[in-house]
């Protein structure tokens, strides 16, 4: 009787957990709640978008990606993968071509009815949509997972988060610089503080003016930033892409982050792509700021002792 006890659990476990060869089942839930079964190891993987292109290499299983999108240029092999599309549209065609036994996608990008028909031809879709910076890694280990390579996710999520709390250790706890983020040079668009742009100016010590916005990417006016006063301003910047705000902001004496001279370029690649190089951004987004903060600090302590 308790050797049956034993057994039948057991027997259960293998029936339900293991693959058809013996192996385990891999299951993984998405970024959305979905859940992702592979009977083995994934060993053909399209990437929709380029900072997913990144977090494989980075895991060690860019050989892996079979298909990518336009604008996935880093690291430099990654230049070299067919592309299917770009974030926002892909070919179903091109993608069912490429035979992949895992599709990994950016739910934040116009790809949703195209990856529902993947779906509906039985193809596994892993939707990557991280709330947070820590789950940026997080995420990103739940894909090694899948491709079999659980240590290597592990590994790499201890020293995201090891990094982060790192940041938080370097922040100026005294007053929070007003900071205006510009997250496209051609329309004045920015962030709020729910977004993972919005997170890292918080967890640097600034003080996000369009912070409490409802819209995540709000479209503002010139006036409701000269209004914000920001005493420092962040342009996140493309590579050979002219930054024509900058110029036209000179104009603005009245604002104080012009009248010091505070504005400053950080890399699109570095900032805006949700991957692991987005701590360098970060990085420097906290060099930033925190220059700011002691700037505005000694300012002040010099007004109180003339």
């Amino acid at each position: 009787m308790i050797e049956d006890q034993i057994v039948r659990p057991l027997v259960i476990f293998l029936l339900l957990f293991l693959a058809p060869d013996g192996r385990a089942e891999i299951r993984v839930l998405d970024d959305l709640g979905g859940e992702i079964r592979l009977a083995n190891p994934a060993r053909r993987i399209v990437s929709l978008a380029p900072h997913l292109t990144e977090i494989m290499f980075y895991l060690g299983i860019g050989d892996k990606v079979v298909g990518t999108v336009r604008f996935s240029d880093y690291p430099e092999q990654a230049r070299d993968i067919p592309r299917v599309g770009d974030a926002f549209a892909v070919s179903v065609e091109a993608i069912v071509g490429l035979n992949p036994d895992l599709v990994v996608a950016w739910s934040s990008g116009g790809t949703n009815d195209a990856m529902n028909k993947i779906v509906s031809l039985g193809i596994p879709v892993y939707f990557s949509e991280p709330k947070t910076l820590a789950d940026v890694a997080k995420s990103a280990a739940r894909i090694a997972r899948l491709a079999g390579r659980d240590e290597s996710g592990r590994d790499a999520d201890r020293k995201f988060l090891a990094r982060l709390e790192k940041l938080k250790q370097y922040r100026n706890d005294g007053d929070r610089p007003r900071v205006f983020f510009q997250i496209s040079t051609r329309d004045l668009y920015t962030i709020n503080n729910d977004h993972l742009i919005g997170q890292a100016i918080s967890l640097c010590g600034g003080d996000n003016i369009f912070g409490l916005s409802k819209i995540p990417v709000p479209r503002v006016s010139n006036e409701s930033v000269l209004v914000a006063a920001p005493e420092v301003i962040v342009f996140s910047k493309g590579l050979n892409e002219d930054n024509n705000w900058k110029q036209r902001w000179l104009k603005f004496k009245s604002i104080p982050a012009v009248a010091e001279g505070r504005l400053f370029e950080i890399s699109a690649d570095l900032i805006t792509r949700p991957g692991f190089r987005m701590l360098a951004g970060i990085e420097q987004m906290c060099s930033i700021i925190n220059a700011v903060g002691i700037d505005s600090a000694s300012n002040i302590r010099g007004e109180v002792q003339q």
